[in-house]
Order: C-alpha cells, then sequence, then structure tokens
C-alpha cells in the first residue's frame, strides 16, 4: 500500500512538472511571437531612413 501511495504522489509529481513546463513554453511560444511582430514592425523595409 505505501509503494501505490509513494508511485502515486511520485505521479501526480510528475504530471504537476509536465503542466509547468507546458504552461512555460506556451508563454515561450506567445513572447517569440510578440517579438516577432515588433521586429517586423520596425523593420518596415517601405520607410525610407535616409535623409537627404
Amino acid at each position: 500500500m505505501e509503494l501505490e501511495d509513494n508511485l502515486d504522489s511520485s505521479r501526480d509529481g510528475l504530471e504537476q512538472k509536465i503542466e509547468q513546463m507546458e504552461i512555460k513554453y506556451y508563454r515561450a511560444k506567445e513572447e517569440k511571437a510578440k517579438m516577432i511582430e515588433e521586429l517586423n514592425l520596425t523593420s518596415d523595409v517601405s520607410t525610407n531612413y535616409e535623409s537627404d
């Protein structure tokens, strides 16, 4: 019985760790998309930065 309890708690801990990693991955993915969008907005090739 004690072995089963240890396996259950270890499985719960593993599931919690996986969930935390999935959340971290999602946040990183969203941040990357946001950064790419910002870079695309700031690197508009149609803008002429040269002064005459």
